[in-house]
């Protein structure tokens, strides 16, 4: 006989997992991008992954943000953190370590980029993150807009 329970607890705990699975959901999808997506520019030492955005993971993940939960994932450094968390194994410091690059291309508000580079200096990573306009009737506020990581860049040296 069933009363309905199992679905009420399959719901709570799903609920309460929730706010974790939205926000790997995203950055799983993102990290998962085609391989053909990722190649080497014209110089030998520099590495470029072109993200896939899904629009409606982004647009989900907004409400899921809208609703108060994941504020981080409006704040475009800790979005492009967690980036490099996945990219670059020995980033531990956190979003303070991150440098602010100049795109030089007018983008403004909508699309930054951030840079770190190891102790050691063997390479330079880059992480550009994006925020939508049309998340904007969403968000239902410009600052409560997500930034989502687009695209990735390693540099080599020698």
């Amino acid at each position: 006989m069933d009363d309905g329970t199992g679905a009420d607890a399959v719901q709570k705990a799903t609920g309460r997992s929730g706010a974790v699975r939205w926000a790997a959901l995203l950055l799983g999808a993102l990290a998962l991008a085609p391989v053909g997506a990722a190649a080497k520019s014209g110089e030998e030492n520099r590495l470029v992954n072109y993200q896939a955005v899904d629009r409606a993971e982004i647009e989900n993940l907004q409400r899921w943000v809208a609703a108060g939960h994941e504020a981080w994932c409006k704040d475009p450094r800790l979005v492009a953190a967690e980036d490099l968390r996945r990219i670059a194994a020995d980033f531990a410091d956190g979003a303070a370590e991150l440098n602010l690059a100049d795109l030089g291309d007018g983008h403004g508000a909508k699309k930054l980029a951030f840079e770190w580079t190891p102790p050691d200096g063997r390479a330079n990573y880059r992480v550009t993150v994006e925020r939508f306009d049309w998340l904007l009737p969403i968000a239902k506020d410009a600052a409560a807009v997500v930034w989502v990581p687009t695209m990735t860049e390693i540099e080599l040296h020698d």
